[in-house]
């Protein structure tokens, strides 16, 4: 069973509830997500038509990210590489805090 805070967030982006107070880049593109595309709590069958929305949704937050210069330039050496996540190569950060998360469609 999960915990009434982590069943509360997901209830908020099930629904795209937009939240206040927090101003950090992960609740900003969340918001924007939210604001720009619908969400649903039904299981999706139009499988072809979410491709082409998830294709949307990934251009968006690349613009995000562009604009806001939070693309890291160096990723960090293989002494660092944690998992594959998906697609993408998942790096420890060297504050030892957070992750990188490198995809493959990005320059070497």
């Amino acid at each position: 069973m999960l915990p009434d805070d982590t069943r509360h967030k997901i209830e908020n982006i099930t629904s795209g509830s937009l939240i206040e107070g927090p101003q950090d880049n992960c609740t900003a593109i969340r918001n924007s997500l939210c604001n720009r595309f619908k969400t649903s709590t039904t299981v999706k069958t139009d499988f072809e038509g979410n491709a082409i929305i998830k294709e949307e949704q990934a251009r968006f937050i690349e613009d995000f990210c562009t604009k806001s210069n939070l693309w890291h330039t160096q990723i960090p050496g293989e002494d660092r590489y944690l998992t594959r996540g998906g697609e993408a190569k998942v790096y420890l950060h060297p504050d030892n805090r957070h992750v990188i998360k490198k995809s493959p469609c990005l320059a070497n």
